[in-house]
């Protein structure tokens, strides 16, 4: 590669020669190399990329279902950064495959890894917030019935937006084919908070219990509400959802 000289930058291919400007620096370089879509499909040195893209599609596959699968609760949350991080998730989980062979790798065989299921488990939809935080973890989940249950929360403790009257929320149940990339959601109805209350206990049990025949995802969400009047408005911006754990051919995962 060498810079080009003179006053003019030339972009393009004259010949066998490349000419470019990177940041208002002209460079020229022999034309020719890389790789196209023919070489990838067919060289034999492009096996490794073939394997990789080949995993990164399922991925892609299970990230889309997922995420639709979830949309009760992330419908709202708007911007890349989501799918960016749930489809770094499923990537790390398919890595944990040690039993395929590269090209073959699968999300489903990483969560029969007990560190796939805790990566699964440990996975905060939306950024940490410090509400959100406390309720998952003052709650306590029950496989069997299904139900969370909080006793004796202070909201008091935790600030809110301004307009804010109250917080929603609501439990999750999903069941998800990580193969065949069909599910099942259960969802209870949402609890409101009142915000500033000093003591509240509260129990969500989704509408239908679910016995997972694939893999058990339980899911906590919230939104603040301005209520008036008796109406509920939602607040733009203000939703979080965590996964509180997860069960698969009987082995469960807490976080």
């Amino acid at each position: 590669m060498a810079r080009q000289k003179g006053l003019l930058k030339l972009t393009g291919t004259l010949g066998a020669v490349n000419f470019y400007v990177i940041k208002g620096v002209g460079y020229a370089r022999k034309a020719g190399g890389g790789f196209n879509g023919e070489a990838i499909r067919r060289q034999p040195n492009m096996h490794r990329v073939r394997e990789n893209a080949s995993e990164f599609g399922r991925c892609s596959q299970v990230k889309k279902e997922f995420r639709l699968a979830l949309s009760p609760f992330l419908a709202d949350i708007k911007g890349r950064a989501l799918h960016a991080r749930l489809m770094q998730l499923f990537l790390g989980i398919k890595a944990l495959d040690g039993v395929s062979e590269r090209g073959q790798r699968s999300v489903i065989q990483g969560l029969q890894t007990a560190k796939g299921r805790r990566l699964l488990s440990q996975f905060v939809f939306t950024p940490q917030h410090q509400l959100l935080d406390a309720l998952s973890g003052r709650g306590s989940f029950d496989w069997s019935s299904q139900q969370f249950v909080v006793s004796d929360f202070n909201l008091s403790l935790y600030s809110f937006p301004k307009s804010a009257t109250h917080v929603g929320v609501t439990l999750g149940v999903l069941d998800f084919d990580f193969e065949g990339l069909s599910s099942t959601l259960a969802v209870s109805p949402t609890h409101l908070l009142e915000v500033g209350t000093a003591s509240a206990s509260f129990t969500l049990v989704p509408d239908a219990v679910l016995s997972p025949q694939y893999f058990g995802i339980s899911v906590l969400g919230f939104r603040f509400y301005e209520v008036i009047d008796g109406e509920v408005y939602g607040l733009a911006g203000g939703v979080g959802c965590r996964v509180l754990g997860s069960e698969v051919s009987g082995v469960r995962c807490q976080e």
